[in-house]
């Protein structure tokens, strides 16, 4: 392969790694889009700065999106040296949208003194059933309109702190109590009732974000062949088409067992970006990140995607990364 073809593959693969990782000669190569942080990297605020500070060292153009999953409550990577903060389902009790604003600005601060420039955060899921766990306290609450305009409201904090907003999980991962880390969730409501509620905070936030990310959840009623991650339809005709959706889209993890199990997380990689998926994330494997960012070339070269797919995919980072803020002082 061409080592154009190997750059643009890489481009859209964000990954997780290690600090021992960046003394691979192998990272040259490939140029990954991102990285994803996780409780590994982030022991404390100054360990994870320290990591950022040598990744940004590499990239001498664009930065590369340096992400996290910072929801607040049980879902905080970072813990030590910044603010505590609470589950989302406390802030969405108090009403409070100046609050959850403040929060959210709070959160970016300190993301941008550990060097993080894109936080995989707010969840727009509705807490719809109880028996739901791995959505549980992460969500706003299970009215549409609330969780709408306090998950916003977070958002608008982060962005104003000048660390990127991801709208997760599209398109709704309250429906169903089965943990997409563990298994494939299918969600069989109607239509209807979908577009009247747990569509809503997305249907509202999503037009003008610049980020979002996937749900491992096959919606029956869109399309009951493939998770949302994997279909054309929920992509490209509900989050392009319909909502107007202009930025770049996360997959959720492909080393999840909703995708691993399923169809291989590489496998899977592929079959993402091809539904429109513009970064599929690979959360806890670089080396899997680089056979992936390879099957993608591959996959192109054989004309199973088309090269323009992969290239709009690419441009769709590139921008975004072009908007990222550099690191704050610690």
């Amino acid at each position: 392969m061409s080592d154009e073809l190997r750059r643009l593959s890489a481009s859209v693969v964000v990954t997780g790694v290690r600090d021992e990782d960046l003394d691979d000669r192998r990272f040259a190569e490939y140029p990954f889009g991102g990285f994803v942080y996780f409780d590994r990297n982030a022991r404390s605020l100054t360990a994870l700065r320290a990591l950022s500070d040598r990744i940004l060292e590499r990239y001498e153009d664009l930065p590369p999106v340096l992400a996290i999953d910072q929801e607040g409550g049980r879902v905080m990577r970072l813990r030590e040296g910044i603010a505590p903060m609470p589950p989302a389902s406390t802030v969405g009790a108090t009403g409070d949208e100046r609050l959850a604003e403040a929060i959210g600005a709070r959160c970016a601060y300190d993301l941008r003194r550990a060097g993080c420039n894109l936080d995989f955060a707010p969840v727009l899921d509705l807490a719809l059933d109880e028996r739901n766990t791995v959505i549980g306290d992460r969500s706003f609450g299970a009215e549409p309109q609330a969780v709408t305009r306090m998950a916003g409201a977070f958002a608008r904090g982060l962005e104003r702190g000048g660390v990127v907003a991801t709208f997760k999980h599209f398109p709704g991962h309250g429906s169903t109590y089965v943990d997409s880390h563990q298994a494939l969730p299918r969600i069989d409501v109607d239509e209807a009732t979908l577009r009247s509620r747990d569509f809503v905070p997305f249907a509202q936030l999503v037009p003008k974000a610049r980020a979002i990310m996937t749900a491992h959840v096959v919606v029956a009623a869109l399309d009951p062949s493939v998770p949302a991650t994997l279909s054309p339809r929920i992509l490209n005709g509900l989050l392009r088409d319909e909502l107007g959706f202009q930025g770049v889209c996360f997959s959720d993890c492909v080393q999840m067992a909703a995708i691993a199990s399923e169809f291989g997380s590489i496998e899977g990689a592929v079959l993402a970006l091809g539904a429109g998926v513009d970064a599929v994330t690979i959360s806890h494997d670089p080396y899997l990140g680089m056979a992936v960012a390879d099957r993608i070339a591959r996959a192109v070269e054989e004309g199973a995607i088309p090269g323009e797919r992969l290239r709009q995919a690419a441009a769709r980072m590139e921008r975004l990364r072009a908007s990222l803020e550099p690191p704050l002082p610690q």
